[in-house]
This record gives structure tokens, sequence and C-alpha cells, in this order.
């Protein structure tokens, strides 16, 4: 059950599928729901033990033949929690099946940046002035020569931009396109994500940092022994907090598998990204 959770929360961070349907991040989530139903039904058809939960000795009482608590486990569940939260979070973000395959086709096709010539300036530039935000700029609708597989074609470049001057003629500038498809769209600006999201510059500026610290912080807060007997399966605890899991993996269905639910898909997935957490809170409340 948690090595099929940790390989489909892997996947969702590694954009193993990067366009729905996420066959594999859905698979494995679903392999691991399916173990932690037969956990739960193996538990309640064992025979009844005496619950020392709540009056437990201050050293638990380790099985035959094990070392006692796993080191391991502190780490195991807040690193997890934290990497749950953010691969649901990251969903969020995952393009639609329309245009992830149009992305995909692009990249194929060779997609990149290119430096092209300026073949002549289309209308008049336009200044920006400075403000206290930015430098002043211009802004020039360009016709640039753009030498696609299929020989050169001249393409209309909107509102390009230039820091000193206006564009001129037989300026160079940097477009991005797919060389082996001329009808495609050709831009100042990459419109195709290349990579896992999670290992942008951005996200590993402003994101990464955060998850650490939550993992470390929830790793402070938790001790092997009390982990180890939150293993023992108990009806009042763990139900609840399996509902509250399951949900977040159903709210995650729509962005994964690509269809919506009342006009919605990436709401739910949003909301999928609190579960891990509520579920934690349950078992903490509960225990």
């Amino acid at each position: 059950m948690v090595v099929s959770a940790g390989a489909a929360v892997g996947c969702s961070l590694a954009g193993v599928s990067p366009y729905p349907p996420l066959v594999w991040e859905v698979g494995l989530a679903g392999a691991s729901a399916l173990f932690a139903v037969a956990w739960a039904v193996a538990s309640c058809r064992k025979p009844e033990e005496p619950d020392h939960f709540g009056d437990r000795p201050r050293k638990p009482r380790a099985r035959r033949g094990s070392g006692g608590p796993n080191p391991a486990l502190p780490y195991v569940f807040g690193f997890g929690i934290a990497l749950a939260t953010v691969a649901a979070f990251l969903v969020v973000f995952t393009p639609s099946t329309a245009r992830g395959q149009w992305e995909e086709r692009m990249l194929a096709a060779g997609y990149g940046e290119f430096e092209v010539p300026v073949v002549r300036v289309s209308g008049e530039p336009e200044f920006v002035p400075q403000s206290q935000d930015n430098d002043a700029y211009y802004l020039t609708d360009v016709v640039v020569r753009v030498p696609f597989s299929a020989g050169p074609r001249e393409v209309l470049v909107e509102e390009m931009y230039s820091a000193a001057e206006p564009l001129a003629p037989g300026a160079e500038v940097a477009v991005y396109y797919a060389p082996a498809l001329p009808d495609e769209p050709v831009t100042e600006h990459d419109q195709v994500e290349e990579g896992a999201l999670f290992l942008s510059v951005d996200l590993g500026v402003w994101v990464w940092p955060w998850v650490i610290i939550a993992g470390v912080i929830l790793k402070s807060q938790m001790e092997a022994p009390d982990l180890h007997w939150l293993r023992r399966f108990r009806p009042a605890v763990h139900l609840p907090a399996l509902g509250i899991l399951f949900a977040g993996l159903v709210l995650l269905l729509p962005v994964a598998l690509g269809f919506q639910v009342a006009g919605y898909d990436q709401l739910p997935a949003f909301l999928a990204s609190f579960t891990p957490a509520l579920a934690l809170t349950w078992v903490v409340r509960a225990s």
C-alpha cells in the first residue's frame, strides 16, 4: 500500500503522464486504495484482541522477531504527507488532453527558440514609457522570415519587445516555432512546457523549500513508537482517515482522466490537495 502510494506520488511529481489520462498515476493510486481496503477488511476479520491503545506502556511491546518501532516511520509519514500534498496540488496544473497533444506534436516537430531576420515593420512602434515597475521599451509588429523545413515563409509577429529602440528591417530577433509545422504559431514567448513541472526553476525556488520545511516540521512532531501503534488497524481512527484520502482521490479524477463535473475539473483537484493534511489531523485527534 505504501509503496504503490509512493509510486503514484512519484509519477505525479515526475510528470510520467504529461496530459490526461494520467494512466500510471491513477493506476497506482487505485492499487493503493485497493490495498488499503484489503488491509481494513483483513484487520476486521481478525480475532478481537484487548485494546491497549489508550493505556499503553511507555515502551511499546515489540512483535516477536521484530526489532521494535522502525525509526524510518517519522520520515516516511512526515515527508510523505508533504510530498503527497504538493503532488495533488501540481495535478491542478495538468494541461488538457488537447493542449498536451498539441505540445507533444510541437516538440516532435523540433519546437524551440531560433534567431530570424526582420523583413519589415508592420505599423508604427508603440513606445511604453518608464514606470515604477519597468524601464521604457518599444513594442513593434514585425514581419520575419522563418526558415521552415518546407521552405522559408514570412510571418507576422505582433508586439515584439525591444528596449533601446524600435526594431527595424535587418535586425535579428529570437522567436519560438516548430520548423516542421509551418502552419503553427510563431511567437516571441515560449508556448510549450518542456519537462516535468516540479523540475521548473520557479517551482524549485518558491515551492520545494516549503515542502522540505513542512516535512522536517512534521517529522519532528512524530515519534516512531506512536506511529508503530498506529499501524494496528482501529476502525474509529483509520476508517475516517481512509475515507478522507479516498475522497481526495475521487476529487483528482476529473483532471486526471480529462472530464468535468458540473463544469469544473481543476477546482476539485485543488480541494484534493488538502486531504492528506486533513487525514493526518483526524488521526492525531482521534488517537
